[in-house]
């Protein structure tokens, strides 16, 4: 196992450079792996069924908001000839997507908190957790994207040639959850109400994030406004890519790329300036 002193405090331009926040990643692979598979099979202790949990819960999530949102609301994605059950495989695309962000998010203000072991060891890597943990909440989101893909094969005989775009959506959707991750998970050594306020502001920006409606269908006036919102723009590309057979705006996915990318490099800057003060806290 390769370590390195956690106090150590590193240069800015070092820190802000890709390639060497990926050496570094390189040098603690089987570490990551290791705490990866440790919060994988931590989420599901002492459960029956285990990992089939990630494949059940979204299906009875979705049966909740088929009824809520498809048949109460009777919403729609605005779609020529849209069907019923095009909304409710949209819907369950956008649940799935949700998931992964609204579960790195609420696990990050606790992270370190829940960790203090691991913050009192001098030569162990801190910043490898909120990555572990980010990374098992996407093995969970992949396993709720088997019914999903199955639904869509049943019903409409194959799985559009867009819908590989998909792989590229998540790229960017990674990349904002790590970076958020890394701030809030420094942030929440210090400021403990982070934790507590944290299901409130995973609840507004579910219904800001265009899950159960098209950013279209927002007043002209305000579209800009969810626009600036990461989650609504990604999550929107994902349902029309796998969904509804439309290919990406490639203009748009290379901003919001660039955009993950700068998130992720100065969340990753924030913890590891913050990091030697997580000791003397906790």
């Amino acid at each position: 196992m390769i370590t390195y002193n956690s106090s150590q405090r590193l240069s800015l331009p070092a820190l802000l450079l890709p390639w060497n926040l990926v050496r570094r990643l390189r040098s603690q692979i089987s570490l990551l792996r290791q705490f990866t598979k440790r919060e994988i099979e931590k989420r599901y202790k002492g459960t029956l069924l285990g990992l089939c949990w990630s494949f059940f819960t979204p299906l009875l999530m979705l049966a909740v908001y088929t009824v809520v949102f498809g048949f109460i609301f009777k919403g729609s994605y605005g779609h020529p000839g849209e069907t019923k059950l095009q909304f409710v495989l949209g819907l369950f695309c956008g649940m799935l997507v949700w998931d992964l962000i609204a579960g790195a998010l609420t696990s990050a203000p606790m992270l370190m908190v829940q960790n203090t072991n691991f913050v009192t060891k001098v030569i162990f890597p801190l910043e490898i957790l909120p990555i572990a943990m980010v990374v098992a909440t996407l093995v969970h989101t992949a396993i709720g994207f088997v019914p999903l893909l199955l639904l869509i094969m049943i019903s409409q005989g194959m799985i559009a040639i867009s819908g590989l775009s998909l792989f590229l959506i998540f790229i960017p959707i990674v990349f904002y959850c790590l970076g958020l991750t890394w701030i809030i998970s420094a942030l929440g050594v210090f400021l403990r109400d982070i934790a507590a306020m944290m299901p409130a502001i995973i609840t507004i920006l579910m219904f800001l994030s265009a899950i159960f409606f098209p950013i279209a269908a927002i007043p002209a006036i305000w579209r800009w406004v969810a626009t600036l919102n990461p989650a609504a723009v990604l999550i929107s590309m994902a349902r029309e890519a796998l969904v509804f057979g439309q290919w990406i705006d490639w203009k748009m996915y290379g901003v919001q790329l660039i955009l993950s990318l700068i998130v992720m490099m100065m969340g990753y800057v924030f913890f590891m300036k913050m990091k030697p003060a997580f000791a003397d806290v906790l």
